[in-house]
């Protein structure tokens, strides 16, 4: 079944709650592997739980830490599971077999780990505290470089294909590196409309497409063309394509992310449980859904094919999707859908042991025959 043909008709952004999971334990984070089929929710008891997205049933247990979860990456070909947690370390895991395949401690709480989209071998750790590592299976590791020697809250995230690295700082630097080299080929940095700068509190890239989002303390997120940003180089001076904001109650963001074909962008407010969804293209706010009033926003994620969101708050994971018409004439084409409620006047025989109509009607349609044969005859 061809996917974008079916997205093709409609919105491709979700409307209404589509019902929750419940991980047993609370949730904390979650991520989607490359497919959209399985959800890997982490959990504050160190448990990770793999939901089957298809059958919304749980797939596996994993009893991965001591500590809770903090952060979750899938590897492209959706074997193993990477996760960290607030004991300071970070452990790849066989997803079948739910076996450890290596464990590494930092010395620092970890904020974030990312493997590598291309190689599964790689992958990106930004601890608290310490310029992001970049790491290897085998245990060998390489500090990304730093703008700011004294500035140590990084944030860092591979582009959409593992060739680049972006860092930003407090002090609202970008920095691109090189993956192999870790040369510096780009940087920019990020000012208010007073020319001030902003902390960068996350990098977001597409998963289709050359954009990435950067979420700031000033609570706008900016949406950057990669290729603009390499080709301006060291200090550069890129415009952002968009600027996304709440300019009614100013909300800081939680966390962004953009969807599955890179069109809308989601971001979850750190105050509430509201989900605003834009259009990247044109920037207009198209969206706005509200979740239970009271509860706190930590973790959103959207569905990597289709138009679905799933939020963590209050330690369930909520499910956002379109509304589902139903349409029963496609399965019984004498069936008709009423606006109202209408009287229904049954017919004489229609509750008789025998129809004495329909005996009737055979009848006469046996004496009409019988005379078109006369004539023929």
């Amino acid at each position: 079944m061809n996917l974008e043909l079916l997205e093709s008709f409609g919105q491709n952004y979700p409307e209404d709650f589509d019902g929750a999971l419940d991980c047993i334990s609370i949730a904390i984070t979650c991520a989607f592997n490359r497919q959209g089929t399985l959800l890997a929710v982490g959990c504050n008891d160190g448990r990770i739980v793999i939901w089957d997205f298809l059958t919304r049933g749980i797939a596996k247990i994993i009893s991965a830490h001591v500590h809770p979860v903090c952060s979750l990456s899938w590897s492209r070909n959706g074997k193993k599971l990477l996760s960290a947690a607030t004991d300071n370390t970070a452990s790849i895991w066989d997803v079948v077999s739910a076996e450890c395949d290596k464990t590494f401690r930092f010395p620092s709480p970890i904020l974030k780990v990312q493997f590598h989209p291309r190689d599964s071998k790689q992958f990106l750790v930004c601890p608290m505290k310490h310029p992001a590592v970049l790491m290897n299976i085998s245990g060998e590791h390489r500090v990304v470089p730093l703008d700011d020697d004294s500035d140590l809250n990084i944030v860092a995230s591979y582009d959409r294909r593992g060739k680049h690295i972006y860092t930003g700082n407090a002090k609202g630097r970008i920095l691109v590196f090189t993956c192999n080299n870790l040369d510096l080929k780009a940087s920019f940095r990020v000012t208010t409309g007073t020319l001030n700068t902003t902390a960068i509190k996350s990098i977001e890239f597409a998963r289709r497409g050359e954009c990435f989002l950067v979420n700031s303390a000033d609570r706008i997120i900016r949406v950057y063309e990669s290729g603009e940003v390499l080709a301006c180089g060291k200090d550069g001076e890129p415009e952002p394509i968009q600027k996304l904001q709440d300019l009614v109650n100013k909300l800081l963001w939680k966390k962004c992310c953009f969807s599955g074909d890179g069109e809308f962008i989601v971001a979850g407010s750190a105050r509430q449980h509201s989900l605003y969804i834009w259009e990247k293209s044109v920037g207009n706010l198209v969206k706005i859904l509200h979740g239970t009033k009271g509860e706190l926003l930590l973790d959103v994620v959207w569905h990597p094919v289709r138009p679905i969101i799933a939020s963590i708050s209050s330690g369930l994971v909520s499910i956002w999707a379109q509304n589902q018409v139903e349409n029963w004439s496609a399965f019984a084409p004498d069936f008709k859908e009423l606006d109202e409620n209408v009287e229904y006047e049954e017919r004489e025989s229609e509750f008789d042991v025998e129809d004495e109509d329909k005996e009737k009607e055979e009848t006469k349609g046996k004496s009409k025959n019988n005379k078109k044969d006369k004539n023929f005859s």
